[in-house]
């Protein structure tokens, strides 16, 4: 008996404690959200992006408002909940000059081979060119990073943004197990592999550019047949012959509404194989490249509608919804955004909407 009412009495105990735990801690979103602003010419909170987000540890969510100027630097984010917003993409510009071999000769990890490190959750980066511009500097167009995101980088938002590097993985957002990444109305330039995630993208309204004569869009879908690469209502250009896509781990890729130009290669999107075969990784699920209502000014029968959205994955849901499988609602996050820069009066290019 004195068993049974000592197990009663600790079971009720920790019923309160949770209860206590749950009742002072709001849901994310729900937080008051802090804002700075950071001005090269002392005007502001800070002069340095990366000063701004070291003073935030002890917010819950904050906002860094970015006004213009060129910021030579490199940025570490390890911080969740947390937005930078510049003016203008023009004019709001982040740059360093960094390859990403220099730096593993004397680093273990890729932690800060990037212009932009990420590894943390619910960021957004709006209004900001990101650039590395190491490859014009040196005349090379091997790895160079401008945005890098690492495991426990998810729930990642560019909006308006243009990130630009001059050589490979220019934006790569590579958390292989939850990943989850959204892009809308941005500009992605670079080399091989230029745009590369891990797990769940959809980019919307957007246009790539490739300087090079290789693959444009890489993908790994490689632990759960859920995740895909979704491109919407996007435009592709490059050099003459550039390619749309390649993957060496199993992917798949979803382009829908967009326009391919005339530069672009006859090449369908592939898997990478080795002569090794060791180094050849399985593929699970099989092809997966699916097309829909798109537009090519090459002669490229490939990229034929093969699937119907409307008729199956988009019948009664949008497409963020069954990219992110209702898990996320990223345009939710952008129509804060703009009430926030609207509340903060801070000048800026309107959000567009999707």
């Amino acid at each position: 008996m004195r068993n049974y009412l000592y197990l009663l009495i600790r079971i009720l105990l920790l019923t309160l404690f949770n209860h206590n735990i749950q009742a002072s801690t709001p849901p994310i979103g729900k937080e008051i959200t802090n804002t700075y602003v950071v001005d090269q010419q002392g005007n502001g909170d800070f002069i340095s992006i990366q000063s701004a987000i070291n003073a935030t540890v002890n917010d819950k969510e904050v906002i860094i408002f970015i006004r213009p100027g060129k910021y030579n630097e490199k940025l570490f984010i390890t911080r969740n909940n947390i937005s930078l917003i510049g003016t203008s993409a023009k004019n709001t510009i982040i740059e360093y000059a960094e390859l990403r071999s220099d730096w593993r000769d004397n680093h273990p990890s890729d932690w800060g081979a990037a212009v932009i490190n990420i590894n943390a959750s619910d960021v957004n980066i709006v209004n900001l060119s990101v650039i590395n511009n190491y490859g014009r500097l040196h005349h090379t167009d091997e790895h160079q990073f401008a945005i890098r995101g690492f495991k426990n980088g998810t729930r990642i938002i560019l909006h308006q943004c243009s990130v630009v590097a001059d050589g490979a993985d220019t934006l790569s957002l590579w958390n292989k197990s939850n990943g989850m990444y959204y892009h809308s109305y941005c500009h992605f330039e670079g080399h091989t592999d230029m745009v590369c995630p891990r797990g769940w993208a959809l980019i919307e309204n957007s246009t790539f550019v490739n300087n090079k004569q290789s693959a444009t869009l890489w993908h790994d879908g490689e632990l759960d047949p859920a995740q895909k690469l979704v491109v919407n209502n996007s435009y592709f250009d490059g050099v003459k012959g550039f390619w749309l896509g390649r993957h060496h781990y199993d992917a798949q890729f979803y382009i829908m509404n967009s326009q391919f130009s005339k530069n672009m290669a006859n090449k369908p999107i592939f898997k990478k194989r080795y002569d090794n075969v060791d180094r050849i990784k399985p593929n699970l699920y099989g092809e997966r490249y699916f097309f829909f209502n798109n537009r090519s000014k090459s002669p490229t029968t490939w990229t034929a509608n093969n699937f119907n959205p409307t008729k199956n994955r988009l019948k009664d849901q949008s497409v963020e919804s069954w990219v992110f499988e209702k898990q996320w609602y990223p345009n939710q996050v952008i129509a804060q955004l703009a009430k926030s820069i609207i509340a903060a009066n801070f000048k800026a290019d309107k959000l567009t909407k999707n």
